[in-house]
């Protein structure tokens, strides 16, 4: 029985923090004056990807890169490393909007004529999924990071944040 209660809660504490990383991303993204039109089109293959390495434990970062077409450097970034230690407390899920808002406000602004791409990030040995293939990041010159610590937990994982600027 108690493996059971194991899985369940590991589950839901999957689907938590995968339906609100796409609920920050896309906050991430219309904030900074981008249309998220494209996060909402592929996020089924997006979530497919996060929830497979969250449940293998492989994923371990969800970067967003704003950049102009045809360009190798970000005009901005953020991103959200993942923890696989929460608060230890089965029902303890939560997002904290108003502090996201607030590093929202203080990171660069990419110019309307950027796009933007979602990689996520994996340790070696992840499952290999249809869809995703390997990357390099664009280049962060100039910029520097402000870790800003967890936006989302559960009492199994957690999504910390740092933004570029």
């Amino acid at each position: 029985m108690g493996t059971h209660i194991q899985t369940f809660t590991q589950t839901h504490s999957i689907v938590f923090l995968s339906d609100n990383l796409r609920n920050t991303l896309r906050e991430v993204i219309r904030e900074n004056g981008i249309s998220p039109s494209k996060l909402m089109q592929d996020w089924e293959t997006i979530e497919r990807g996060i929830k497979t390495w969250l449940h293998s434990g492989h994923l371990n970062n969800i970067v967003v890169e704003f950049f102009r077409p045809h360009l190798s450097v970000a005009s901005a970034r953020w991103e959200f490393p993942l923890g696989y230690v929460g608060s230890g407390v089965d029902d303890d899920m939560w997002l904290d909007k108003a502090y996201l808002r607030q590093l929202i406000a203080k990171s660069a602004r990419p110019s309307t004529d950027c796009t933007y791409r979602i990689l996520l990030c994996t340790d070696p040995g992840a499952p290999a999924l249809s869809g995703f293939t390997t990357c390099t990041f664009l280049s962060t010159d100039g910029m520097s990071a402000r870790q800003a610590g967890t936006v989302i937990a559960t009492g199994h994982m957690t999504a910390g944040v740092t933004y570029w600027r």
